[in-house]
């Protein structure tokens, strides 16, 4: 993937203080939406570009990562629908990454997964031991934390993925 530079950059349309560029990974299109609030847009930009470098190992890592926590819930759908529960290796595969948000010192994954309705899974990147060991914590949009993170990401999904 090329280097991103400020240019590349468009003012987010619903969300106050973002930019966002459309990426091709995976044969698919990706957005990345930096939120620039507690560092300057050059050093998201920055960090964006360091994530892309290590974006399919990290990608990897966030699906597996995702499946192990959710294949419980997703079995429990199929079954509602009638169809053979799957293994965590299919569920991994069934993921599509949609979108990557940074913002403060927050890094996000948005997953797109079909069952019976069309869900988003979140999951948050932590890079404090290096770009190689990744540590993820998933998010649910429809927490009732009162965290003005989780707020942002709720927000954050029915400004951006409603209708998708």
């Amino acid at each position: 993937m090329k280097s991103l530079q400020l240019t590349d950059l468009k003012k987010h349309e619903t969300l106050p203080n973002s930019y966002q560029v459309s990426l091709a990974y995976k044969g698919r299109k990706v957005d990345l939406i930096l939120d620039n609030y507690a560092y300057s847009l050059q050093q998201l930009l920055e960090t964006a570009n360091n994530l892309l470098v290590s974006l399919p190992d990290m990608d990897s890592k966030a699906r597996r990562y995702l499946a192990q926590e959710n294949i419980e819930r997703f079995n429990t759908c199929r079954e509602q629908q009638q169809e053979p529960t799957v293994s965590e290796e299919y569920l991994e595969h069934a993921m599509q990454l949609s979108a990557i948000q940074l913002f403060d010192e927050s890094i996000d994954f948005y997953y797109h997964l079909n069952c019976d309705k069309d869900y988003q899974l979140i999951v948050e990147v932590d890079l404090l031991r290096g770009y190689k060991n990744p540590t993820f914590r998933q998010w649910f949009a429809d927490a009732q934390v009162e965290n003005k993170y989780l707020k942002k990401v709720t927000s954050f999904l029915k400004k951006v993925f409603k209708g998708k």
